[in-house]
């Protein structure tokens, strides 16, 4: 008999304990809940902000989790077709920032930019990195040094086309294409905030982003481009960035000579293949893979046989 006390005495205890907690948790009871739902009387107040302090959290937590897989999907599709591309062949580490031109639209043999309809893309006058060839790659715009936060505009009125993210790239970038004005496409990368979205109408001088340091970038900078039919042009012989104004109000460009002077470029990058050091490589395996002998890797870069190869170092070899 005092057994049969004391267990139901347990059973009340581990009860009113189970009740406490549910109610500091804001969490229902799996026995309260049925009751709701099959008994005929209407649920207290208590337990109607109970139950919807509960729903809201769910639904919020399902809400989380669409935008984490939205953003994923998001930063996965991070190259286009004759846009930008972030791929690193096996041998040769390609430029993340680089561009297929395929654009066939005709133009005339002399192309007048009208620069009198552009707007200094930051109010930063040094410029870092010019255009043009770097060790192994066509930096295929200019750095201007920013700082996190700067006031990015659009040099052009124009339509966002992309407002996209490169991991390993741009960053966080946009592009504007432009009309009536020569240049066809701007692009702004590496920023720490993308303030338009694609479709948005943009006049000059807009702000389009804030300054940063996201992608492939060792300092907080703008990365700045100016294309013409997918052809990437310098963005410097429009843009005085030292003076903060345009070089000429209508700049005459031969596009015969752009071309020419591009295709020189194309010509030295391809020229020149590199590999990137990788685990377990040595002077031997890379020459042999390479088809050239040690002596010339170490001649053309400066080493020696007994250089030891660090991870992810590029070494020419042709």
């Amino acid at each position: 008999m005092r057994f049969q006390y004391l267990f139901s005495f347990l059973i009340l205890l581990a009860s009113s304990l189970y009740a406490q907690e549910a109610l500091e948790y804001d969490e229902v009871l799996p026995f309260k809940e049925n009751l709701a739902m099959n008994t005929s009387e209407e649920p207290s107040q208590q337990d109607l902000e109970v139950v919807g302090r509960r729903t809201t959290t769910t639904n919020a937590i399902q809400q989380m989790e669409q935008t984490s897989e939205n953003n994923s999907d998001a930063e996965g599709d991070i190259s286009d077709e004759n846009e930008i591309s972030n791929s690193d062949s096996e041998e040769t580490l390609e430029d993340a920032e680089t561009l297929a031109t395929t654009d066939s639209t005709p133009l005339p043999d002399t192309l007048f930019i009208d620069m009198t309809k552009s707007y200094m893309p930051t109010e930063n006058r040094r410029m870092t990195s010019p255009f043009g060839m770097r060790t192994y790659r066509i930096h295929k715009g200019i750095d201007i040094k920013v700082q996190v936060g700067d006031t990015i505009r659009a040099a052009f009125a124009g339509i966002v086309s992309k407002v996209r993210y490169e991991r390993r790239g741009y960053g966080k970038y946009v592009m504007i294409e432009h009309v009536d004005c020569g240049i066809t496409k701007t692009v702004y990368g590496h920023l720490s905030r993308q303030i338009v979205a694609e479709g948005d109408t943009v006049q000059a001088g807009d702000i389009i982003g804030l300054g940063g340091n996201t992608g492939r970038s060792t300092g907080s900078h703008l990365h700045f481009e100016t294309r013409i039919n997918g052809m990437p042009m310098d963005p410097a012989i429009f843009f005085n960035f030292e003076n903060q104004t345009f070089t000429k109000a209508i700049y005459p460009l031969s596009m015969q000579q752009a071309k020419t002077d591009y295709t020189a470029l194309e010509k030295v990058a391809s020229a020149r293949r590199y590999h990137r050091v990788r685990p377990g490589d040595n002077l031997g395996k890379i020459a042999r893979r390479s088809g050239i002998s040690i002596e010339k890797i170490c001649r053309l870069n400066g080493i020696k046989r007994t250089t030891m190869l660090r991870i992810g170092r590029m070494l020419r070899c042709s």
